[in-house]
């Protein structure tokens, strides 16, 4: 029983880390899509102003999108935490 029990936290943990990798790769592009489109609108700011007024309901959805998938990493990244001292405890 406690080899399965093993084997199931090892086979989440490696889930979990593959989510984790995911979605730092995420967040990463969506910050660097973020700089690239400041650098752009910085030298237009009445088109800045124009866009973001047409795209408010569109730019809130990705506010909470981009702030959910924020909280997902940190749960996943604490999750990891929580089965590597699992798999310690076990082991020991």
């Amino acid at each position: 029983m406690k080899n399965k029990y093993e084997e199931i936290i090892r086979e989440r943990l490696d889930n979990r880390r593959e989510w984790a990798t995911f979605y730092r790769w995420l967040l990463t592009h969506r910050e660097l899509h973020q700089k690239a489109k400041r650098a752009y609108y910085k030298e237009r700011p009445l088109q800045n102003l124009i866009v973001k007024l047409y795209f408010l309901p569109l730019n809130f959805i990705r506010f909470f999108s981009h702030l959910f998938d924020r909280c997902r990493y940190d749960m996943i990244e604490k999750e990891i935490e929580v089965l590597n001292d699992e798999l310690d405890d076990k082991n020991n």
